[in-house]
């Protein structure tokens, strides 16, 4: 039986993804680089390490599922070993072994540095503004895998994943991502036919939302849930604009300093 590789499953959102494809009866190689805390089978390697990668990568893989990673801000050497040497890895694991199919775990932070939607959502179609080193090497993995898919035939859905944790501020309920939502979405993403590469954003059917598929990414998915289900925080109460964290889309991610810089941190 073929098997899905998933990296970074024993953080929420692999753990969350461990425990849908269990229910689904689908073979999973999980893998990360610590053990997981639910005490699930999960082997352990650094991504940043290519011999490890070949090595789950040779196991009649049919597709990755990348979470592994970094999943914030970090400083420079953290971010290029986890983030940019890791999904190189990746691309290049599969590629060598015949795997044709990567869903990789963007971040709406690609974004970041765009002033904070009001009236009108950002689409797929603006530049990359990325507000951390983070942001960058997620860009980074996304402009790899158009690589990949372009040169090489390595079809790739990236997923710009929105907060996909328990929204706290109104902000956050406009950028809620359901996790539900979320396992569908990469569902699609390794089942789709004819997916070529593409990018979405990961995010629910929330009020106000701050991001929206247009153009059309042509994908077999709607977002089964929205914030508005929650009750709290409203996603349509007004947002603080004295917190800088609201002036632009990144958030606290666009205030911070260089993670480098100890007095940043």
């Amino acid at each position: 039986m073929s098997t899905i590789l998933l990296t970074g499953a024993s953080g929420r959102l692999g753990t969350h993804m461990r425990r849908w494809f269990a229910q689904k009866g689908r073979a999973v190689l999980a893998t990360d680089i610590r053990p997981a805390e639910d005490g699930g089978a999960v082997e352990i390697a650094d991504l940043s390490d290519r011999e490890a990668v070949d090595r789950l990568m040779a196991r009649d893989i049919s597709g990755v599922v990348h979470l592994g990673g970094m999943a914030k801000e970090a400083g420079w050497q953290t971010v290029l070993d986890a983030n940019i040497i890791g999904s190189y890895n990746i691309f290049e694991s599969a590629r060598k072994a015949g795997v044709k199919r990567v869903v990789y775990a963007s971040t709406y932070h690609v974004v970041g540095m765009y002033p904070m939607p009001t009236d009108t959502p950002l689409d797929l179609d603006v530049p990359y503004r990325p507000d951390s080193l983070y942001a960058v090497s997620k860009a980074f993995g996304e402009t790899l895998g158009r690589l990949y898919f372009d040169k090489f035939g390595i079809e790739c859905l990236a997923i710009r994943i929105c907060t996909a944790g328990d929204p706290g501020t109104p902000r956050e309920a406009r950028l809620w991502l359901n996790r539900d939502d979320l396992a569908t979405l990469i569902e699609t993403g390794l089942d789709q036919p004819d997916l070529g590469y593409r990018i979405v954003y990961g995010i629910s059917n929330n009020p106000r939302a701050m991001m929206v598929n247009e153009p059309d990414p042509g994908l077999n998915w709607t977002p089964a849930h929205g914030s508005a289900e929650l009750g709290k925080p409203d996603p349509l109460a007004p947002l603080d604009e004295t917190d800088p964290r609201n002036r632009l889309l990144g958030g606290a991610f666009s205030v911070w300093g260089h993670q480098d810089d100890k007095s940043d941190l």
